[in-house]
């Protein structure tokens, strides 16, 4: 963990915006310190988002898709 203090902050807010993916940041402010980090990024598998995808739509009614192009070409 990269330590800065608050004064370079402040010089620098890019330093925290750049942060990548499982990094942390402590910033120094006198007795007390603050811990910035971006946490990693989860990968889902392919069974993880039809899984998403059924869930979101379980309510909703059964749609022709093939009924809906035919009517907005003809």
């Amino acid at each position: 963990m990269k330590a800065i203090s608050k004064r370079q902050l402040v010089r620098n807010p890019a330093l925290v915006s750049h942060l990548k993916p499982g990094e942390s940041l402590e910033i120094a402010d006198g007795d007390s310190k603050l811990i910035v980090s971006r946490p990693k990024r989860q990968r889902l598998t392919a069974e993880q988002i039809e899984a998403d995808l059924k869930r979101l739509s379980a309510g909703d009614p059964h749609l022709d898709v093939q009924a809906v192009l035919n009517d907005l070409r003809g």
